[in-house]
């Protein structure tokens, strides 16, 4: 065999190597990707869970420079003047919903705000990741 032949046949890799790196990646996917891929609706209830304490803080705030809570999302974003003349900054964006990437649902309930996601499903009711989600204890569906 001449000296050009054989640096030739050292060059790059053989069909047999590739073979066997492409399966490594096949089974390590197999364990990997199952497990990733579950966690993005328990994310999702992080998220709201994350959103709903920010909020009631805001909401806390707001009474004690207003006398009252505020009447939607909109005033913590856009509130009136306090007491004293000041327009304090409660929230710098709308918070959205994970789900929907709409703003949260908003009621006064026995004259708190409760903040309402409706999980997965988008609809009223549901089990596991489907169940609403509030932010307090009025309701006892999806309660956290």
């Amino acid at each position: 065999m001449n000296k050009s032949m054989r640096n030739r046949v050292e060059d790059g890799f053989t069909l047999i190597e590739l073979i066997v790196v492409i399966a490594i990646i096949g089974i390590l996917a197999t364990f990997v990707v199952p497990n990733v891929m579950g966690r993005t609706d328990q994310a999702k209830v992080s998220k709201v869970k994350t959103d709903f304490k920010t909020l009631d803080t805001q909401c806390k705030m707001f009474k004690i420079d207003h006398g009252r809570y505020p009447d939607s999302i909109e005033e913590l974003l856009n509130p009136p003047q306090d007491f004293n003349g000041n327009s304090n900054q409660y929230l710098d964006s709308e918070p959205l919903d994970p789900w929907t990437n709409e703003v949260y649902f908003f009621e006064m309930i026995d004259g708190r705000p409760v903040f309402i996601s409706l999980g997965e499903d988008m609809t009223e009711g549901g089990e596991g990741y489907a169940q609403d989600l509030y932010s307090d204890d009025s309701n006892n569906q999806g309660r956290f």
